[in-house]
């Protein structure tokens, strides 16, 4: 699942990037050619991830957060150049923080302008801020980790915004570059009683819209195309050398490399892994290739009340079925050999990654030995059967067969790797049936059920298993959240609920000796591992292409910056 959003690589990933032939690849993922800038033409972007809606309180896409950047302002933004990641300001010109790490000041650019004419300033900051804050039990829950240990924000004067903090915590910029600022104005009236509204809104059904980036949204198809319009407003960054930016979503895959090589679009964010070979013989495309941002997971439904085929809570089970999926089958025949196995939760080129997890063995023999010991025995078909169980959430022996979620939303073949899993589930005499899992809304409905609440404890009682994928981040404290009881009907896609992880998770954050934060972080990490809420399999690559008549694109900035839409320009 794309929940997390953005298209991550890590400092030093530039000395992993594979070399390629014909078209050429670019390591580090920023492409640089010899030609002249030459302003203006519409950047024309084939994807197969859409926009699933330019709300920023109700996204689960990684494409939604690059519109995002694009059209409303960040306080900061990454910068990526020489292999490493760097937090650079966006509204934000600088900032300074007190002796005690409690207020941090930010001085905002002047002169930044809403679409409709009305001033950016410090004002629309705090009333972000505090909206989110006052919701994050609810509505804007998504965001909610942009205003951890927030006390509250305050606009001393239209250019200068202050955030007092309960608590010095270790992570203020990057957890502030993963939220925007919108126009209090547009914005405030779905702010009202419950807050409800700021989840229920939907702008792309009621364009124009306010927006205050580089681009305005021309208009909105969300298996369709996209359109972005140049602001000539923008003042607090460069602007974008495109007039415009066209972004079409694709549903056949093939089809969009057709459109590459023939011309009719510029760039591709993300080349499916069936055709990376092929299009790297063309001599007219540019490959780039930044690896390891994007893994793909065995989801496990963790909900400790969760009513039915209870042995798929206990971590025991879940590892023995893990044994017997052949990781490799899928990184050959899925990825075409552009991937690696991968143990942790955040992925192994995040800040802090605990890479002493595991490794899990294949070993199908020692998976068929454990579910032995474990009494669950073969029926005469070959599948084994679970005993019967007593208490309060009884149930018959029951044959051990289960469905897996599978969303059609994927950047990969998900069916493909589903094969996989089946495949191996039945050397061990488990039968498993794909579910299709339709859009990310979809899936994640089916995840949570119809009436989630984390108040009352409702959800996540009726799916057992799904297979998705996770964009992580730079720093890991996202991804560490999502199985927080506190992300539960908002990222939390296994429904967990430990009340001391939970703990350890917000020490996590107020954790400022960075030695000591890792300590703890990776021990978060082991937890995860430990309890098989997951079965990571594996870690993909990131591979676009664009035509040779483009340049100055930055694989590395996706979702990252607004340099990803502004800095590509075409070359004469």
């Amino acid at each position: 699942m794309r929940r997390a959003t953005f298209w991550l690589v890590a400092a030093l990933a530039a000395i992993f990037a594979v070399t390629g032939c014909g078209g050429g690849t670019s390591a580090g993922g920023s492409s640089t050619g010899g030609g002249n800038v030459v302003q203006g033409g519409i950047l024309r972007i084939g994807t197969t991830n859409y926009i699933d809606t330019l709300n920023p309180f109700l996204y689960i896409e990684s494409q939604s957060s690059n519109a995002f950047n694009m059209i409303f302002p960040q306080l900061v933004q990454y910068d990526y150049a020489d292999g490493k990641y760097k937090i650079v300001g966006d509204l934000a010109q600088s900032w300074d923080s007190s002796a005690d790490g409690k207020d941090w000041t930010f001085h905002l650019k002047s002169g930044g302008k809403w679409s409709d004419g009305q001033p950016i300033t410090a004002e629309d900051v705090a009333w972000t801020l505090n909206t989110t804050l006052k919701f994050q039990g609810g509505p804007t829950a998504v965001l909610a980790g942009t205003v951890a240990h927030v006390d509250n924000a305050e606009a001393t004067d239209p250019n200068t915004l202050v955030i007092h903090y309960k608590k010095p915590i270790g992570n203020v910029l990057t957890a502030l570059e993963q939220g925007w600022i919108l126009p209090k104005h547009a914005w405030e009236k779905f702010a009202v009683g419950n807050g409800k509204g700021l989840k229920t809104y939907h702008p792309e059904q009621n364009l124009p819209m306010v927006t205050g980036g580089a681009y305005t949204i021309k208009s909105y198809e969300k298996k369709g195309t996209t359109v972005f319009l140049k602001d000539p407003n923008f003042n607090y960054g460069p602007p974008s050398n495109a007039d415009a930016v066209a972004l079409t979503y694709y549903t056949n895959a093939d089809a969009m490399i057709t459109d590459l090589k023939g011309g009719q679009l510029d760039y591709v964010d993300q080349v499916p892994f069936s055709a990376v070979n092929v299009v790297k013989k063309d001599s007219s495309i540019q490959v780039d290739t930044v690896p390891g941002f994007e893994t793909t997971n065995i989801t496990w439904n963790s909900n400790p009340r969760k009513p039915k085929n209870r042995e798929l809570l206990d971590p025991q089970v879940k590892k023995a079925l893990s044994m017997c999926v052949d990781r490799d089958k899928i990184i050959d025949v899925v990825f075409s050999g552009y991937a690696s196995k991968v143990e942790n939760i955040v992925g192994d080129v995040a800040l802090y990654a605990n890479k002493d997890l595991g490794p899990l063995e294949y070993d199908c023999d020692a998976a068929n030995q454990t579910l032995d010991q474990l009494g669950y025995k073969k029926g005469a078909d070959g599948i084994r059967v679970a005993p019967a169980t007593s208490g309060q959430y009884a149930q018959p022996a029951h044959k051990m067969q289960y469905e897996i979620i599978v969303p059609n939303s994927l950047d990969f073949n998900g069916d493909r790797e589903f094969q996989v899993v089946q495949e191996g589930f039945a050397q061990l005499g488990v039968k498993v049936t794909e579910k299709a899992g339709g859009d990310s809304s979809s899936a994640y409905a089916l995840e949570t059920d119809d009436n989630c609440d984390a108040a009352t404890s409702t959800g996540y009682s009726k799916f057992d298993i799904a297979m998705w994928d996770w964009v992580g981040y730079v720093d890991p404290d996202f991804q560490l959240s999502v199985v927080t009881k506190g992300q539960w009907c908002s990222w939390s896609d296994t429904g967990w609920d430990n009340p001391d992880y939970d703990k350890m998770y917000e020490q996590q954050a107020l954790t400022v000796d960075p030695a000591d934060r890792e300590q703890l972080v990776k021990e978060m990490q082991k937890i995860i591992y430990d309890n098989f809420l997951y079965t990571q399999l594996v870690e993909e690559q990131a591979i676009d292409a664009h035509r040779k008549d483009w340049d100055g694109f930055n694989t590395a900035l996706s979702a990252y910056s607004k340099a990803y839409y502004t800095a590509p320009h075409k070359v004469g």
